[in-house]
């Protein structure tokens, strides 16, 4: 009697669009047979989902990446970063040391 009280429902078939009443969905339509049960299988489309989203994270990491490289402080004249400028080493303050080029051997 439970489901007298709740009533038939209207389900449709995906092929044939005939509607029909009914407590459950039936395995085949009553119309023209076809068989619409879900098929068990791999589901592509969830693989293909999911590398979409993926790849669409990766590219916005990436691009974030590069914009924080571009709007990073210039360089000073040195070639050190602003900020490593707290950082202190041995021989910073000095100039490098630059060499002559060396002569040919023969002469």
């Amino acid at each position: 009697m439970a489901l007298a009280a709740k009533g038939p429902k209207l389900f449709t078939c995906p092929r044939c669009r005939k509607a029909y009443l009914g407590h459950e969905a039936l395995p085949d339509c009553p119309a023209c047979g076809f068989d619409y049960r879900v098929q068990g299988g791999f589901r592509w489309d969830v693989l293909v989902y999911l590398l979409s989203i993926l790849g669409l994270m990766s590219y916005f990491l990436v691009s974030s990446s590069y914009r924080s490289l571009i709007t990073e402080p210039v360089s000073n004249e040195r070639g050190v970063s602003v900020r490593m400028g707290g950082e202190k080493l041995p021989g910073s303050r000095q100039p490098p040391i630059v060499y002559p080029p060396e002569r040919d051997a023969g002469r």
